[in-house]
């Protein structure tokens, strides 16, 4: 009998460690994926020379993703445009949804585009 409960309190401790290490790899992609977004929006405004019409598709798109972007003008000299884009994000840890709570944080990334 000891070794039974000795074996299943050990198969829920492996359990609940996977499941928490899932849950980390998992609010880990998020946050890789909003980074990965926000360097093509940043590439694609520097590649067009900070047209307004590339601003305002990044713009949009970021939303769809879930992303709120938002595109400063910082412009000094007419010939060097340049842009403070920011992007804010959640990331969600889904191992406290199983209990029932939301988890959130707010990440947020700031760059130039020149």
């Amino acid at each position: 009998m000891k070794i039974a409960v000795e074996m299943f309190s050990m198969i829920i401790a492996i359990t609940l460690g996977c499941i928490l290490f899932a849950s980390m790899i998992s609010s880990n992609n998020q946050n890789i994926e909003a980074r990965d977004y926000y360097n093509v929006a940043v590439n694609r405004i520097e590649d067009s020379n900070c047209n307004t019409q590339v601003i305002a598709e990044c713009i949009q798109e970021a939303k769809e993703k879930g992303y709120e972007m938002s595109v400063d003008d910082l412009t000094i000299y007419e010939e060097q445009p340049s842009r403070l884009v920011t992007m804010k994000y959640k990331i969600v840890f889904p191992a406290f949804r199983m209990f029932g709570e939301k988890f959130e944080k707010q990440a947020v990334i700031e760059g130039y585009a020149r």
